[in-house]
C-alpha cells in the first residue's frame, strides 16, 4: 500500500499545515512545531478553511514517509530570499500587515518540500523509492508551483513525478491513485 504526505493550505491567511494523513482535523498536534510564533497559530482548525495544496504519494514504508515529513515539516525559507527593496517595503508594513505577509507560507512550505528532496537525493536517503519504476508522484492542486520551484533554481529529483489534484467542493481529493491511501472506516 502506498502512503502519502498531505499540505493544507488555509484559503484566509495562506498558512500550510503537512500531515501524515489525509484529514487536516489530524494536524492539530503539529500546529505548534510548524507554526512557531504563538501570535500566527489558528485558535480554531476549521475543516472547511483549509484545502489540499500537495500530496506526496507513493512511499514505500512508514520510515520513509516519516522521515520526509521530518524534513518536509520545518518551517521553510522563500523560494527567492528578499531584495532590499523588498525588505525596506516590509519594515514600513503596520504591525497587522506584517502579521498578514507572515501568515503567507505557502511559497515557503513548498520550497521546504522541494529542498527535502533535494537533500534526500544528494545523501542518498533510503526514504528515496527503490526498484524498476521508483516514483513519487506530487498531486498540485495548482501546478504553476512546478515551474516556481524550477525558476527559483531548485530542480526536482528525477524519481519525483507530477500530477494534477482532483478536488471537489475545494477540499475533498477525488484522485483514484490517492483512494488507496486513504484509510478505511470500520462500521
Amino acid at each position: 500500500m502506498s502512503r502519502a504526505l498531505y499540505f493544507f493550505r488555509n484559503i484566509r491567511t495562506k498558512q500550510v499545515l503537512a500531515c501524515p494523513s489525509s484529514s487536516v482535523m489530524s494536524a492539530t498536534s503539529f500546529i505548534n512545531t510548524q507554526i512557531t510564533n504563538p501570535a500566527l497559530r489558528p485558535t480554531v482548525i476549521r475543516p472547511d478553511h483549509w484545502t489540499p495544496l500537495v500530496v506526496a504519494s507513493g512511499f514505500e514504508s512508514e520510515q520513509a514517509q516519516a522521515d520526509v515529513f521530518t524534513l518536509a515539516a520545518q518551517p521553510g525559507h522563500p523560494l527567492t530570499p528578499k531584495t532590499a527593496q523588498e525588505k525596506r517595503e516590509y519594515t514600513l508594513l503596520t504591525l497587522r500587515n506584517k502579521r498578514l505577509a507572515e501568515m503567507d507560507m505557502v511559497e515557503r512550505q513548498i520550497a521546504q518540500l522541494a529542498r527535502s528532496f533535494v537533500y534526500m537525493d544528494s545523501v542518498g536517503s533510503k526514504a528515496i523509492p527503490q526498484g524498476e519504476s521508483p516514483k513519487i508522484t506530487l498531486f498540485w492542486e495548482d501546478s504553476d508551483w512546478i515551474q516556481k520551484v524550477e525558476s527559483a533554481g531548485l530542480k526536482w529529483p528525477q524519481w519525483v513525478e507530477h500530477d494534477k489534484l482532483d478536488l471537489k467542493r475545494g477540499n475533498m481529493i477525488t484522485n483514484k491513485e490517492l483512494r488507496k491511501t486513504l484509510p478505511v472506516r470500520k462500521a
